[in-house]
């Protein structure tokens, strides 16, 4: 009880709850007075809060493109010529350990170096962007290189791909070092509700795709608690929300650009 009491409270301090707090308060007020029109406007977005951040709709939503790629036993991945983990999972910090920011997609790096050391696939590659920071470039693929070097986690070879600015970029790279070191079937390391658009690009290209999904975000938030709803809305569902549509919208620019 004291826990619901502290959470509870606590939630009402987020940016999100105190707009929905300010959106109730308009409702009201407008109501009062007998303006419909405000009332109608302030009502429904004091309603669109409460079921996106008040309920499991949008997690759900996300673990839909998730629960096709749950692997529950690593072990059953078969061997291939090589492991691919795409980027976008953490930043540049000069403060940071080895230089990184961990994003909440670092499950990805976990998941394939795991893959590297129950030998599943040789080489390891590694894609992504760039980072710029003050006197500070490169690609952020390095820094994870980096950082598997420094701490000896494995003896197999680590590849960064050249500088991705999407993940047909990244496609586009693996093909290219697939054919000098005549490699023909990969696994494909990503978040699981990118995984659908990511393992269509890269089938695209001709290598047999094996996807092993990680950064379970929808199934972790849908499952994160016995209630279905919140008194008080947070931003969670609207993460949720927002990496759905960013899916959703990608497989149809992908398709649109014939990518897929």
């Amino acid at each position: 009880m004291m826990y619901f009491l502290s959470k509870t409270v606590g939630s009402l301090f987020e940016p999100i709850a105190i707009l929905w707090i300010l959106l109730l308060i308009a409702f009201i007020r407008s109501w009062i007075n007998k303006d419909k029109k405000q009332a109608f406007f302030t009502g429904f977005l004091a309603f669109f809060i409460t079921v996106i951040g008040g309920t499991k709709i949008s997690s759900y939503l996300l673990s839909s493109l998730e629960r096709p790629y749950i692997i529950e036993d690593l072990n059953n991945i078969p061997q291939c010529d090589a492991i691919v983990l795409l980027g976008g999972t953490h930043s540049f910090s000069d403060y940071g350990v080895n230089s990184m920011e961990l994003g909440e997609a670092f499950d990805r790096v976990i998941t394939a170096v795991e893959l590297v050391r129950l030998k599943k696939g040789k080489p390891l590659l590694i894609g992504g962007g760039e980072y710029s920071s003050g006197k500070h470039k490169g690609l952020s693929g390095q820094l994870v290189k980096d950082w598997i070097d420094n701490w000896e986690i494995t003896d197999s070879p680590v590849y960064v791909l050249d500088y991705s600015s999407n993940t047909r970029d990244e496609a586009m790279h693996t093909k290219k070092l697939a054919k000098e070191k005549g490699w023909g079937k990969i696994i494909l390391v990503t978040s699981a509700s990118h995984m659908r658009r990511a393992e269509a690009v890269f089938s695209k290209t001709g290598l047999e795709v094996i996807p092993v999904g990680s950064d379970f975000k929808g199934i972790s938030s849908s499952q994160s608690d016995y209630r279905i709803y919140d008194i008080i809305p947070g931003t969670g569902g609207f993460a949720c929300l927002g990496n759905y549509l960013h899916e959703q919208i990608g497989w149809l620019y992908y398709k649109l650009r014939g990518w897929l």
